[in-house]
C-alpha cells in the first residue's frame, strides 16, 4: 500500500494527511469488516457496524425513487447506477464518505466508488473535495505497476485537468521508477494529460456524512455514522461473549466415577457414544464425591440479555437511530414522549443524510451530462428526479 508521503513526493503536491483521521478511518474499516481489535479468540463480532450502516442505507433510499429525465442516453446510463446505490450509501455511512468517479468505457458511463482508504485528497472547497489522487495498482509478472490519476479542478478558469502517471516497482509498497503508460495493456490508451474546459465543478462527486468531525474540528472529511458508538459496540460484543459463556458453562453434565464405565485398551473409560460432552469422570479414590452426580446450574440469561439490550439502546441513541432498530422494543417500557423523540431523532438524522446524498446525485448527474456532451453522445441535459 502506497502512502500519502509517496504520492506527495511523486506529484509534487501536498495531500491532506492527518494521523488521527487515518487511524479513525482504519478503525471504521475494521469494524465494518467485523475485524475490530477486540474480536480475537472468544469475543466474536455481532456485526453491529455493518448492520448499522446497512440500516442507514435502507432508510435513506427507502422512500426515494431516483431517476434522470430529459435525455434518453443519460437517463439510460443513470438508470444503470441505481442498483449500486445501496452499497455506495452503506459504505459512505460506514467510512464517513465516499467518492463516486464516473468515466467513459466503450460508449458507456461507468463509475468507480472510492473509499477514503483508497484516495488522497489534495484540496477542499466549500466542504467538498476539489482535487484528489486516485491510485490503481496492477501486478504483471514480477513487476507492480501503479497509476496515479490526479484530478484537479480550477473554479476560476473553469478547467479540470486529469493527469496520469505510471510507476514500476517490484513491491506493492513502493512506487519505484516512472515508466510509460503503454507498458500496461489496460492503461495504454490513456492520455498522460487531459484538459477539460467549461467545467463548473469537479468531475467526481464526494458524498460525506453531515456530522461534525469530532476527531479533528478543522478537518473537512466526514465521520462514520457509528463513530460515537465505537466503545459501545465493543461492550456489546463483550456482553455477547458473556452470554455465550453463560450457556456454555451452564451446560448440563454428569459427574461420575470412572469405575462405572468400561475401559478401552489404553485404560481410559469408554463414554456413551455421541454423549461424551455430557459426562465428566473422576477417580473415586481421589475424592469423596458420590458415584454419580448431576451438574445443572441455573442460567442467568434474563439479566444478561437485559444488559445487552441496554447497550443496544445506547448505541441507537448515539447513532441517531430510533429505539427498537437494534434493541428489543418489548423489553423496556417507553413513554409516548420518549417514543416520539426517538422517531424524531431518527427522522432528522436520515433527512440530513438524504439532503447530502441528493446534492451528490446532482453533482454526479452534472458529470454524466458533461461527458455525454463532450464525447458527442447526447445534445441535451438530463435533470435529477427524486420522488
Amino acid at each position: 500500500m502506497i502512502s500519502a508521503e509517496m504520492v506527495s513526493s511523486a506529484l509534487k503536491v501536498q495531500t491532506i494527511n492527518n494521523s488521527e483521521m487515518k487511524e479513525s478511518v482504519q478503525r471504521w474499516s475494521d469494524l465494518y469488516k467485523n475485524s475490530a481489535s477486540w474480536n480475537n479468540g472468544r469475543v466474536i463480532s455481532l456485526c453491529l457496524a455493518s448492520a448499522i450502516s446497512r440500516e442507514f442505507s435502507r432508510l435513506v433510499l427507502a422512500e426515494n425513487e431516483i431517476s434522470a429525465i430529459g435525455d434518453d442516453y443519460v437517463s439510460m446510463q443513470f438508470e444503470k447506477l441505481r442498483p449500486k446505490l445501496p452499497v455506495m450509501v452503506e459504505q459512505a455511512c460506514a467510512m464517513g464518505g465516499i467518492i463516486i468517479k464516473p468515466y467513459l468505457s466503450n460508449g458507456r458511463i461507468c463509475v468507480d466508488a472510492v473509499l477514503p482508504v483508497s484516495f488522497f485528497a489534495v484540496n477542499f472547497s466549500e466542504d467538498t473535495v476539489t482535487a484528489a489522487v486516485f491510485p490503481e495498482q496492477l501486478v504483471i509478472g514480477k513487476n507492480c505497476y501503479t497509476r496515479l490519476e490526479f484530478h484537479q479542478f480550477d473554479p476560476k478558469k473553469r478547467v479540470c485537468i486529469i493527469r496520469n502517471q505510471c510507476y514500476r516497482s517490484n513491491s506493492v509498497d513502493s512506487l519505484g521508477s516512472l515508466c510509460s503508460l503503454s507498458e500496461v495493456p489496460n492503461w495504454s490508451g490513456m492520455q498522460a494529460v487531459t484538459v477539460l474546459e467549461n467545467v463548473d465543478r469537479p468531475l467526481f462527486a464526494y458524498f460525506k456524512m453531515p456530522f461534525a468531525n469530532i476527531i479533528d474540528y478543522e478537518n473537512p472529511f466526514g465521520i462514520s455514522v457509528y463513530e460515537n458508538a465505537v466503545e459501545l459496540i465493543h461492550q456489546a460484543d463483550a456482553q455477547w461473549e458473556r452470554i455465550l459463556w453463560e450457556f456454555e458453562s451452564g451446560e448440563r453434565a454428569i459427574d461420575a466415577t470412572e469405575d462405572i464405565f468400561r475401559y478401552n485398551q489404553n485404560g481410559k473409560p469408554i463414554l456413551p457414544k455421541g454423549r461424551e460432552r455430557m459426562f465428566r469422570t473422576y477417580d473415586i479414590q481421589a475424592t469423596e464425591k458420590p458415584f454419580i452426580e448431576t451438574f445443572s446450574p441455573e442460567i442467568r440469561d434474563i439479566s444478561l440479555f437485559n444488559g445487552l439490550n441496554r447497550i443496544f439502546q445506547r448505541i441507537e441513541f448515539n447513532c441517531g437511530l430510533a429505539y427498537g432498530t437494534l434493541s428489543d422494543p418489548q423489553t423496556v417500557e417507553k413513554t409516548a414522549e420518549e417514543i416520539r423523540a426517538s422517531k424524531q431523532r431518527s427522522y432528522t438524522q436520515i433527512s440530513s443524510i438524504q439532503r447530502n446524498f441528493e446534492f451528490t446525485l446532482e453533482n454526479l448527474l452534472y458529470i454524466y451530462n458533461y461527458y455525454s456532451r463532450y464525447f458527442g453522445l447526447s445534445k441535451s441535459d438530463a435533470v435529477l428526479s427524486c420522488v
